[in-house]
């Protein structure tokens, strides 16, 4: 008997929550996550490429997941993020401050920029954290810097858990958020009482019976991934630190190696650094 799991995605994944929430042809999920989040009515003018430029050729490519464009001329960023720890949260500030210097292009014509949003759907948050919270870039006493950007963050499963009995039960105000983070059984229940969210159920089925994505990573793995990255980093610049530390009093570099595991030719390359 196979006993192994099944993979499954859900709209954690990024690839997943673009393919079946971006529509260039129907805003209507898009408008209402948006108008939940930000407590004001929303409509989506257009998406644009979410591609940012690189310094060189050196560089690998930087890609947000979502940047729009509403009606009233607010420029948005969506970020999906498995788990929103230090290095995401400084690699997407990388990339939100990447977009916001390049928004006057694409601003009025006189190069001013408006409103500009970067909004975090974050997943694996801790259940005391809030539904949302928003930031600004101001000094201790409170003045603003930039007064025309911020943050929010959205505890994803956190507001699911909040509403998704409401939702099916009586209050559908919140449902297209809700969904963002359900499980494949929540999506189904979902469906049963939206015809838009068995749009994105069936999206979701199409998606994860494509045979060409099954080498994927779901995001859970992704994740366990990139612990076990962060921490094999920490423990070779562990490593290292305590090489060159051992160089500089003398110690042999056969010693330094035997102690470290590191060969006598990475040794060198450190003392050359």
């Amino acid at each position: 008997m196979n006993t192994t799991e099944e993979k499954y995605y859900t709209l954690k994944c990024d690839r997943l929550f673009k393919s079946a929430i971006v529509d260039n042809n129907d805003y209507t999920i898009m408008n209402n996550i948006l108008s939940d989040i930000l407590d004001r009515e929303v409509q989506v003018k257009r998406y644009y490429n979410s591609e940012l430029k690189v310094k060189n050729k050196k560089n690998k490519e930087n890609r947000l997941d979502v940047v729009l464009e509403t009606e009233d001329g607010t420029f948005i960023s969506l970020e999906v993020n498995g788990n929103y720890d230090n290095p995401t949260k400084r690699r997407n500030y990388i990339y939100y401050s990447m977009l916001y210097s390049g928004l006057p292009l694409r601003g009025s014509k006189k190069g001013e920029t408006k409103e500009v949003i970067q909004i975090n759907l974050n997943y694996n948050e801790r259940k005391n954290k809030p539904l949302k919270e928003e930031y600004l870039i101001m000094n201790r006493e409170g003045n603003i810097l930039i007064q025309n950007f911020k943050i929010i963050n959205v505890n994803v499963e956190r507001y699911k858990d909040t509403w998704y009995d409401k939702n099916i039960k009586e209050d559908r105000r919140h449902i297209y958020l809700t969904m963002l983070g359900a499980n494949k059984e929540e999506i189904e229940e979902l469906a049963k009482i939206d015809k838009k969210i068995k749009e994105v159920r069936d999206k979701m089925i199409r998606f994860n019976e494509d045979g060409t994505i099954t080498n994927v990573l779901t995001p859970e793995e992704d994740e366990e991934l990139m612990r076990a990255l962060r921490d094999e980093e920490a423990y070779n610049n562990g490593v290292k630190d305590t090489a060159i530390s051992m160089v500089k009093d003398k110690v042999p570099l056969k010693k330094v190696a035997q102690y470290t595991k590191l060969s006598i030719k990475d040794l060198k390359k450190l003392i050359v650094k």
